[in-house]
């Protein structure tokens, strides 16, 4: 069921969910944050991907006393192989030969090491389109109170791709309890990146932008590792918060607002080679949702932060999150939904409406960092 929740022959949706049902409604829910073997068996995704030769049939004519015969034959094709469930033998993907796994168990093991003494819990655990995609997201202990009564939670989330089709991601991503939007932490070297190359025994970055725990050696010495990476994903929340904040501190004014809304959803001129009728449209009602957001909906409208920079950035947010997709079933517009918020586009734009909103609120810091950072001529 492409785009979807995996679900089984039998009717089983592999997913589990701790304490609330999740967008789709489908999966084991449980009363209590989940550790890794709950996750595992609640969301069925303990299988194995196991990798085998890919054949193509080839035909070819054979001489005998009778005569011509045609027959086939298998014949291997090099550099590829197949990554297959160990369950029930579906292909997840073509990959080449040097496709390394990172088996869902192993996934586990990695932030298992940041789950010890109750460090972080497991929210969710679900797997998509029959298992080419498996997301882990996993919730850190503190919260981030941006205005009194306006707080956000700090998460960490993994996904594979059994299916070739992309790197495996992992980064914090945080949500807004007042209307439960998500967005990406993706300031200094926050954000969800993506991994290359990350074998059975340790995760590591071919590029270099790594954050790594080897899976060999004692075990203080791998909980040394997931403390260095828990500690570099606080300390990014925690200059995200301080930045929100500066945001929150900053009444925007009639024109700054109208501003903003020009960067973010610029109407194009009709004099754009691009310009139509419709995505003029388009944009216009873009811009009308996120101002009725930002003016009007009472996410936006906690004391201390009405008319904020802090409730212009998440006006965009809420728009995003919140915008319907196209799907042929429920669960498949909400897949379409979570992909848009935290991949991609939908991301891109957040980081974007977070940056701009920042320029507002704190122009003098920018300017200083701005000039800092200018090379000084020769004397």
């Amino acid at each position: 069921m492409a785009h979807e929740i995996t679900v089984r022959a039998d009717g089983t949706a592999e997913a589990a969910f701790a304490v609330k049902p999740a967008w789709h409604g489908l999966g084991v829910v449980f009363d209590h944050p989940m550790k890794s073997a709950e996750a595992l068996a609640g969301a069925h995704l303990n299988w194995l991907v196991l990798q085998r030769e890919v054949a193509c049939i080839v035909p070819e004519t054979v001489q005998t006393a009778w005569g011509a015969v045609e027959q086939y034959r298998y014949e291997k094709i090099k550099g590829t192989l197949a990554n297959c469930r160990s369950d029930d033998g579906a292909v997840l993907g073509v990959v080449s030969d040097q496709y390394q796994v990172v088996q869902n168990v192993e996934a586990f093991r990695f932030l298992d090491e940041l789950i010890d003494n109750h460090e972080m819990e497991y929210e969710s655990a679900f797997s998509l389109q029959g298992g080419k995609k498996v997301v882990l997201l996993a919730r850190l202990p503190k919260t981030d109170e941006i205005v009194p009564g306006d707080v956000t939670l700090r998460y960490l989330l993994l996904s594979l791709h059994h299916d070739g089709s992309g790197a495996i991601r992992f980064g914090p991503c945080a949500e807004r309890v007042v209307c439960a939007n998500t967005y990406a932490v993706a300031l200094d070297e926050g954000g969800i990146k993506e991994y290359d190359n990350l074998d059975k025994d340790f995760f590591r970055s071919a590029k270099g932008r790594e954050l790594s725990i080897t899976h060999k050696g004692d075990m203080e010495a791998k909980l040394a590792q997931a403390r260095s990476i828990l500690t570099q994903a606080n300390e990014g929340f925690d200059r995200y918060a301080d930045k929100a904040r500066t945001l929150a501190a900053h009444k925007m004014s009639p024109e700054e607002w109208d501003t903003y809304l020009d960067i973010m959803c610029p109407v194009p001129d009709k004099r754009d080679p691009d310009w139509t009728e419709q995505r003029e449209e388009r944009i216009k009602k873009t811009r009308e949702d996120i101002a009725m957001k930002y003016l009007l909906d009472e996410c936006q409208r906690v004391d201390g932060m009405e008319r904020t920079a802090w409730a212009a950035f998440n006006a965009v947010t809420q728009h995003i999150d919140h915008l319907p997709r196209r799907g042929a079933t429920m669960q498949a517009k909400a897949e379409a939904r979570f992909n848009v918020a935290m991949y991609g586009a939908g991301r891109d734009m957040k980081e974007r409406a977070f940056l701009t909103a920042y320029r507002f609120a704190e122009p003098k810091a920018i300017l200083e960092q701005a000039i800092e950072n200018t090379p000084t001529s020769a004397a």
